[in-house]
């Protein structure tokens, strides 16, 4: 897949083949998510993507504890697991608001859902580039550049 304009090539090299393993584990069970496949989200499935993110953030960390200390995907993992934190705060803000549960209006959560998908995006784009993963399907089509 060609570089996105303007991204630098990522600073780290290959992990082992045990680090490319799990992680390959976590971007086939992120491909999976009902957050991240591509079929349109209606409206009223907020409550269905709120906790496939919570699912994707449980999973991050899961997959940064099979990981040695230090290595080089951990960044890469606190920041997918931030951007889970985000879209759940946003979430929660915009219910405590309204005081109804994953009421969004239908504009804000795909704003939301986008912003989200994007940025999860540009960390899946990085780690296959560093670990050398294969990525298809579904999950090419949240990357950054993507044609679609």
């Amino acid at each position: 897949m060609p570089r996105p304009p303007g991204m630098m090539p990522t600073p780290f090299p290959v992990g082992s083949a045990a680090d490319r393993s799990a992680l390959a584990g976590l971007v086939a069970m992120i491909e999976n998510n009902p957050a991240f496949c591509n079929r349109g989200v209606l409206p009223e499935e907020q409550e269905r993507c709120y906790r496939a993110v919570v699912d994707a953030k449980r999973l991050i960390g899961d997959t940064a504890e099979l990981l040695p200390p230090g290595a080089p995907a951990l960044d890469l993992l606190a920041a997918m697991r931030s951007a889970c934190r985000k879209y759940v705060a946003e979430a929660d803000a915009w219910d405590r608001r309204t005081g109804r549960r994953y009421q969004i209006p239908t504009f804000v959560f795909f704003q939301l859902l986008g912003a989200f998908r994007e940025l999860l995006g540009l960390h899946v784009w990085r780690l296959a580039e560093a670990y050398d993963l294969e990525i298809e399907g579904r999950l090419n089509l949240i990357f950054p550049g993507s044609p679609e």
